[in-house]
């Protein structure tokens, strides 16, 4: 077992090592594109090269100052707040209700869905 897995570490530091040089070959790519095309500073345009239609999509990222919003948003009237709260599952306290409540825990549990991840794979 021992020769095996360290045929296919070493397979997968390889094909890793490959991976990262493709990525890094896509994105030099794509910041020719860029260049040829131009971005928009939001939003999307199309160019035709050839056979390609090529998409290049601008992005902004936008994050709430949640203390900042609370302090200014009775400035504004309500009907015009772009602004949403949703419920998110806080992982700490639902890890703490199962180890150290869990008559609560088995109560929460109703409402949360736990599916498997993908298993990690580290080769050092």
């Amino acid at each position: 077992m021992t020769d095996r897995l360290e045929e296919l570490a070493a397979c997968w530091r390889e094909a890793k090592r490959d991976e990262d040089d493709a990525r890094k070959a896509r994105i030099g790519i794509e910041e020719k594109i860029i260049a040829l095309t131009g971005c928009r500073e939001e939003g999307s345009q199309t160019v035709e090269a050839g056979e390609y239609k090529v998409k290049v999509t601008g992005k902004l990222n936008r994050r709430l100052d949640a203390a900042k919003w609370e302090s200014i948003k009775d400035s504004i009237p309500p009907d015009l707040h772009p602004v949403e709260y949703k419920p998110s599952l806080e992982t700490k306290g639902l890890r703490y209700l199962e180890e150290n409540e869990p008559d609560v825990y088995r109560i929460v549990a109703q409402a949360i869905e736990t599916k498997p991840g993908k298993p990690a794979v580290e080769v050092k």
